[in-house]
Order: structure tokens, then sequence, then C-alpha cells
């Protein structure tokens, strides 16, 4: 390198530097559950029934359609919630689902105990299930809340090098169902 080049490098990084140094990182809002304890069998979430067809959410709802998935924008409480409704084949809403991010323990403790607080917990991993989690036997691990309505899942992403957080909520018949399928 050439004295000119150095200097240039140098004042580059030490610009780069500076600039780094004033700006503040952008805050990522953790989503975390209020504790108010919910009367079960659940029939909504954020406001939006079980029983809303794929038409009403998109009118009423202002949902976007993708086949049987809606995308939803919806106000729950002070904050909005990005929300998405899978349909069967039949039309009927079988959950909603709220997609987390990355996984971080400190906040997946978190929600599982706030979501234990509000809904009450009926299931969580063995160690075995645990450890064939952590091996990469297994690609989910669910926590079942609220008699099967309520999940909180930690699942590895298609390339199996991240852990996402995802928290489901189901209609009183699918969440039983789903809740058979976790414990078996």
């Amino acid at each position: 390198m050439t004295r000119i080049q150095t200097l240039s490098a140098l004042a580059l990084c030490a610009t780069l530097f500076a600039c780094g140094n004033n700006e503040t990182p952008p805050q990522v809002e953790v989503w975390l559950p209020d504790t108010a304890v919910v009367k079960l069998p659940m029939e909504e979430y954020a406001g939006i029934p079980f029983n809303t067809s794929g038409q009403e959410a998109v009118d009423k709802f202002k949902c976007t359609q993708y086949d049987l998935t809606y995308s939803c924008k919806v106000k729950n409480g002070e904050k909005d919630e990005d929300i998405w409704l899978i349909y069967n084949e039949a039309g009927r809403m079988v959950l909603m689902k709220k997609e987390l991010g990355y996984f971080k323990k400190d906040v997946a403790d978190a929600i599982i105990e706030r979501l234990t607080i509000k809904y009450g917990l009926d299931y969580s991993p063995s160690e075995g299930q645990e450890s064939a989690f952590a091996s990469g036997v297994r690609k989910t691990k669910s926590y079942v809340f609220g008699g099967g309505q309520v999940a909180f899942q930690i699942g590895r992403s298609l390339n199996n090098r991240n852990e996402l957080m995802l928290v489901y909520f189901f209609p009183e018949d699918v969440g039983a169902t789903f809740a058979k399928s976790v414990m078996n």
C-alpha cells in the first residue's frame, strides 16, 4: 500500500467508527403476552373470532389473502400485531399464527411464564424431547396452554441454521387435536 492509500483507508475507518458511535442500534420490540387470565374455551384472539370466514377476514379486518392463508395487522389493546389466519380446504379457520422471530432464551422463558399465568401450562417437552431437539433429531419443541388452544413452539428454520419462535391460537376442537399430537 502506498502512503496515500494507507491514509485514505485510515480516514475511512475513522469516519465509519465515528458515525457508528453516534448512532444507536435499532431497537427490536419484543412481543410478550399480557398476564390477564382468559376465560376458556377461547372464542377469539385479538378481536378476531375463530369462526371468521376468509371473506370476513378481508372485509372486516383488512387482511390480505394468500390462497388459504391471510395476513392481518390488527390492533390488540394498544399494540398492532401481525397475525396469520390459516384456513383448511373447507374454508374453516384452523389456527392463528404469530411469528416472533429468532429464538432468544430469555424472551422465550418470559413468554412461557406469561402464557402459563394467562392460560395455564398443559404440556412442556420432556428431557428426551429437549435432548432430541438440541441434537437436531427433532425439528420443533412445543409448549401447550389453555387446554390446547394456545401453543408456543420453537422450531428450526428450513436451512436448520436458526431457531424461530411462534405462537399458535386454535379453535377449541383443533387445539385439543394438536395437543394430543404433541403429547404423543
